[in-house]
């Protein structure tokens, strides 16, 4: 082999093991955050469907202090003994506004035996991209969460995330 050739197998050997080490998504790291939002039902010609609006603050490790904002459709059971499924999509801001993080996601609530009053809620995100240095973020997480109606259309809840996100380098 003239050696020429072997720097170009050299070469190409080295490429394809940086691209094998950095991966094609860039970056992931785990991620949590939690906080403390509000929402409000708006009802839809559909007596089981409901429009919520939920606006809260939030710590989320990638982001620092920020908000919380989503819209959802939740859908209340024509019968006991179902859970509420909800979905929607929404957006965490950072404080100083500059970067965003945006997420879709689904999940399903069933109201506390002792208080139905309560509810317990557990959601799958999906994040699909945001502003700033998330312009590119992929990943998904987990959030668990406690809701308490403070009269038939709104309430506070809190909850706990747990998850991955992955950004371009």
């Amino acid at each position: 082999m003239k050696p020429s050739q072997v720097i170009k197998v050299i070469a190409l050997t080295l490429g394809c093991t940086a691209l094998a080490f950095s991966g094609p998504h860039g970056r992931t790291v785990a991620v949590r955050a939690h906080a403390g939002p509000s929402f409000a039902f708006t009802p839809t010609a559909d007596p089981y469907v409901f429009k919520a609006t939920v606006n809260g603050v939030a710590q989320f490790s990638l982001l620092g202090n920020c908000t919380d904002q989503a819209e959802l459709e939740v859908r209340f059971p024509a019968s006991p003994g179902q859970p509420v499924l909800l979905n929607g999509s929404g957006t965490f801001t950072s404080s100083d506004g500059t970067t965003t993080l945006s997420f879709t996601l689904t999940g399903s609530a069933s109201p506390d035996p002792a208080n139905p009053a309560f509810f317990n809620s557990k959601y799958q995100l999906t994040f699909t991209g945001g502003s700033g240095a998330l312009a590119s973020a992929t990943g998904s997480a987990e959030i668990e969460e406690v809701v308490l109606f403070t009269s038939p259309l709104t309430g506070s809840a809190s909850w706990v995330l747990e998850g991955r996100v992955t950004t371009r380098r």
